[in-house]
């Protein structure tokens, strides 16, 4: 037996690392922060592969998809249940936050009535040309993941007006590209249990007196409202897949102690792309889906949004009537979607959105102060969204190949 067998799983390792840093933050307090450029390292890492990684993966799905009937009814099924989670869980936000009232035993910040009403916000037009690929290079230097996306969706398009012979060239490099990006996650990810332990060890030893008080119970609003997503998708892997939740906990427990740890929904897609092979999905799914879930499907993001939005109206005693909160939920699936899938990246986000509605941002600005600690749910929240919505369209694929057969 080698000793690499004699190991725990990379799971549990990860688990285990967790763990330590949770120990080792309570232990020695904000010293434990010191350990933090450890988890920075990780991050960059994962980061590094995750871009391309998203690249080859889109082409290599659509290339070898050979225009197929299939990939539109796919994209039309993941994107189905990607629009109606992100409604829910910005429903789910705003019926928890409204009932614990969190903003509402917070003073106000000087100044931070509202008044000059909404400003000016980025548009749908916006959205939509921060998505365009100006340069093929450039998107990846600048980690425009967003274009990055729309241009491996435009050159895995443009693979099927080839003649099959090019195609399947095209085909074999890109996987080949996958194959070795995909190898190189797997060595970046036994680095996990260190990046692990030194980014729990940061998180614990910085914040102390912040979980108690009005910021206290709108980070408990926060986790509660991921917690009832959670709910959501293990009902829906039960009672749309046939999936055991608890199973399917077991086989992605390396994919939730990176998003917990990392906070970055890219850095996780790596992690999220080994557990979908190994749980036995298609690569002809999971390649297309995971990496457009991973920029446009949050439903954690839309807690945090539609959540800091009540937040801060509570706080400076504004009441939003039923038009308001749909514009809201329009708005905070629009942001959730382009809000960049890396640390902090829905924080910007949150401040433009609270001027949408003439709000104080000093508010927001209080609630970034935590925001590690409101980001680890939401972020596990966006990627195992993703798969659960991979698992139940494949699970709705093989009972359509079924009937078909039969």
């Amino acid at each position: 037996m080698t000793a690499t067998r004699r190991l725990p799983s990379l799971g549990n390792l990860m688990l285990i690392g967790m763990g330590v840093g949770v120990a080792a933050g309570i232990l020695f307090g904000e010293s434990a922060t010191r350990a933090s450029f450890l988890g920075d390292i990780f991050i960059r890492l994962l980061t590094l592969v995750a871009v391309p990684l998203v690249f080859f993966n889109l082409i290599t799905a659509l290339a070898s998809s050979a225009a197929s009937g299939g990939v539109s009814r796919l994209l039309l099924r993941i994107g189905t249940f990607f629009a109606l989670t992100t409604v829910a869980a910005q429903l789910i936000a705003l019926a928890v936050v409204g009932l614990l009232r969190p903003g509402a035993g917070l003073a106000p910040p000087a100044g931070g009535e509202p008044g000059a009403g909404p400003t000016a916000t980025p548009g749908f037009e916006d959205f939509l040309f921060t998505m365009v690929p100006d340069n093929a290079f450039g998107v990846f230097v600048d980690d425009r993941v967003t274009a990055v996306v729309v241009l491996g969706l435009m050159v895995g398009f443009a693979t099927w007006g080839l003649d099959p012979e090019r195609r399947a060239d095209i085909t074999r490099f890109f996987a080949s590209g996958t194959a070795l990006l995909r190898q190189l996650v797997s060595g970046v990810l036994w680095f996990g249990p260190v990046g692990v332990a030194a980014l729990a060890a940061a998180s614990v030893g910085e914040y102390g007196s912040s979980i108690f008080g009005p910021l206290g119970v709108y980070i408990a609003a926060v986790w509660i409202a991921d917690v009832a997503i959670f709910a959501l998708y293990f009902a829906a892997l039960r009672f749309l897949a046939a999936t055991s939740p608890l199973s399917f906990v077991r086989r992605t427990a390396t994919v939730w102690t990176t998003t917990v740890s990392t906070c970055s929904s890219l850095a996780s897609l790596g992690a999220s792309l080994n557990a979908a092979e190994k749980m036995g999905l298609p690569r002809s799914t999971y390649a297309l889906t995971l990496p457009l879930g991973a920029q446009f499907n949050k439903d954690g993001s839309s807690v945090l949004l539609a959540g800091i939005v009540l937040f801060t109206a509570q706080a400076v005693g504004v009441s939003f009537g039923v038009g308001e909160l749909l514009v809201l939920i329009a708005l905070g699936a629009l942001f959730s979607a382009a809000a960049p899938g890396v640390p902090n990246g829905g924080l910007v986000n949150q401040f433009l959105l609270l001027r949408a509605f003439g709000l104080p941002v000093e508010i927001g600005v209080l609630v970034a102060g935590v925001y590690r600690l409101v980001d680890m749910p939401t972020t596990t929240a966006n990627i195992m969204g993703d798969l659960v919505g991979t698992t139940v369209v494949h699970s709705k694929q093989k009972e359509e190949s079924s009937v078909v057969a039969s």
